[in-house]
């Protein structure tokens, strides 16, 4: 069963009985978005997501592997990572 997000319009003075400018947004896991994260995020035009990611993904493991942590748990926490983009991409 597809989840589905409403958003309306909440300005100064919106009348929410005004449903035409409701928009809903499908909520799920893009198993694109999960597999491949950078490409999609550059596919989208999402530069400053991807940046963050970059940055992130690279500090987390820096991080990680001078702490001594093994390279399976590592590789275990980039794949959470990718799962989180995954579940965020909608």
């Amino acid at each position: 069963m597809p989840v589905y997000t409403v958003h309306a319009p909440v300005a100064h003075g919106a009348d929410l009985a005004v449903t035409d400018k409701f928009v809903f947004v499908r909520d799920g896991f893009h198993v694109w978005a999960a597999v491949a994260g950078a490409l999609w995020l550059a596919w989208n035009r999402l530069w400053l997501a991807l940046i963050g990611w970059i940055v992130l993904t690279f500090a987390i493991d820096y991080a990680l592997a001078k702490l001594g942590i093994g390279r399976g748990a590592i590789v275990l926490v980039d794949l959470v990572l990718m799962v989180l983009i995954g579940l965020e991409a909608a």
